[in-house]
């Protein structure tokens, strides 16, 4: 792939292996779940391809914390074997609350105590990937296959980071390995990154489809100025989901955006923007509790099945609408919540070169069974 090319598709995968390692760390099958600690570490897979095992990377610098204690009743259902261990409880909850000034040196001394503790490599790779060290975390979970080769967990997400940093074929190695492990995974998985390739690239421009009906205009939000007014990019947001409410009436709107960087949620600006402009309240759904975009599909995958609402129309800037689109499909799919989405954003394209945060957080869905 090249690197131009990479570049757009990092801007999806933020949100992706935050949604795939969802898929890969909720439902693994019972053989796959046995055991936090290695044991035997003898091959039983007779793949012609060897992997390429990276080595032990040292602990990166924890960056700043985050979310905080808001985000302890909303979390997606990521690597269950260490969500349930004991020992780990507090690291847990560090985690979800993204204090990484504590949770990282606590882990790396565990890890140093305890090496083949396969937990807490699965906890440091998770909480690496959120904070954009892919090295680190592919050295991670590269030690929990050193001592256990047929681990799903571990093969399904490393072969979803190297498929989007590019290097294919490790990835497809380490696919192939998965399938001796389990089909089911393997299928689910490699369906997972076509879908994902296809989301990035498909065109997303201001107008939705000729033919959209949407049941509900999902709007992702953005952080509000220090005085709880809407910023520029809040407000291309917020004109195109006007622009829409009011081309169709009969739709619900979804307001997605917790207090992250002021002491205004997202989701109130843009509700109050919205009936300031006319539109009735009663239509209005608010989310004031997802703190990224992951959150946001989350929030707004309840409201849908709460609502029983399935045509989606999904608003946010140009730039944003690969990431939003994506993470929402994704994190439907996990939940088997049917739907259909289509999109329409405000602003400009991005070029295809542009940037992104590429694996923010393996926290997503992959049937893994």
């Amino acid at each position: 792939m090249s690197k131009p090319l990479r570049g757009r598709l990092w801007m999806v995968a933020a949100s992706s292996l935050a949604v795939a390692s969802l898929l890969v760390g909720t439902s693994l099958s019972a053989h796959a779940a046995q055991g936090n600690t290695a044991t035997n570490a003898q091959t039983q897979s007779s793949v012609k391809c060897a992997i390429q095992l990276s080595s032990l990377l040292p602990m990166p610098a924890p960056k700043a914390d985050g979310r905080g204690a808001v985000m302890d009743g909303m979390q997606p259902d990521y690597a269950r074997s260490y969500a349930r261990d004991p020992e780990l409880a507090d690291e847990v909850v560090e985690y979800r609350r993204w204090q990484w000034s504590q949770m990282y040196p606590s882990l790396d001394a565990r890890q140093k105590a305890a090496p083949d503790d396969l937990d807490v490599y699965r906890l440091q790779a998770d909480a690496y990937l959120v904070n954009s060290s892919y090295n680190q975390a592919l050295s991670q979970l590269d030690q929990i296959l050193r001592r256990k080769p047929n681990d799903i967990q571990a093969l399904a997400v490393t072969s979803l980071m190297q498929s989007f940093m590019g290097n294919g074929d490790d990835a497809q190695c380490r696919i192939a390995h998965l399938k001796k492990q389990s089909a089911a995974a393997a299928h689910d998985l490699s369906r997972f990154i076509k879908s994902t390739y296809a989301d990035q690239y498909a065109t997303y421009g201001s107008e939705p489809s000729a033919d959209a009906r949407p049941d509900a205009i999902a709007v992702f939000g953005e952080s509000p100025n220090a005085d709880g007014t809407p910023p520029t990019g809040m407000l291309t947001r917020l004109t195109k989901a006007k622009e829409m409410a009011d081309r169709f009436p009969d739709a619900w709107i979804v307001v997605s955006g917790a207090a992250v960087r002021t002491q205004y949620a997202e989701a109130d600006v843009m509700h109050d923007w919205l009936v300031q402009q006319g539109i009735a309240p009663a239509r209005i759904i608010t989310d004031d509790r997802a703190r990224d975009t992951v959150g946001n599909a989350m929030g707004m995958v309840a409201a849908f099945q709460q609502y029983d609402l399935h045509n989606i129309l999904a608003v946010a800037t140009v730039q944003h609408l690969p990431r939003a689109v994506t993470t929402l499909k994704a994190l439907a799919g996990r939940y088997q919540w049917n739907i259909k989405v289509d999109a329409a954003g405000g602003g400009t394209a991005p070029e295809p070169s542009g940037g992104g945060t590429f694996l923010a957080a393996c926290i997503v869905p992959i049937a893994i069974r």
